[in-house]
């Protein structure tokens, strides 16, 4: 993910995620943002040309490895149209 890309995450995160960031399993609060990945349909194993797929943002617990995903349209980070991350706001 690109550094401007992971301001526009880290800004929209900051905004919805209200209550303590603490992770669910070990309730550290040692928390990275790593990626943005793609999850596709689930076909039971077969390649699925043209299945959906959403964009998801993906924070990591540093201690126990935890992933949390969030869904990158629905924070408003990614267009739904384009696919394209959306610019930071000035």
């Amino acid at each position: 993910m690109k550094l401007s890309d992971a301001q526009v995450v880290i800004d929209k995160l900051s905004e919805v995620w209200t209550v303590k960031r603490l992770c669910p399993v070990c309730a550290s609060g040692k928390l990275s943002l790593t990626n943005m990945v793609e999850v596709r349909d689930y076909n039971e194993g077969n390649h699925c040309p043209g299945a959906a797929i959403t964009p998801m943002v993906e924070v990591v617990c540093d201690i126990c490895g935890y992933v949390m995903l969030f869904n990158a349209i629905a924070l408003g980070v990614v267009d739904s149209q384009t696919g394209q991350v959306k610019e930071a706001k000035p």
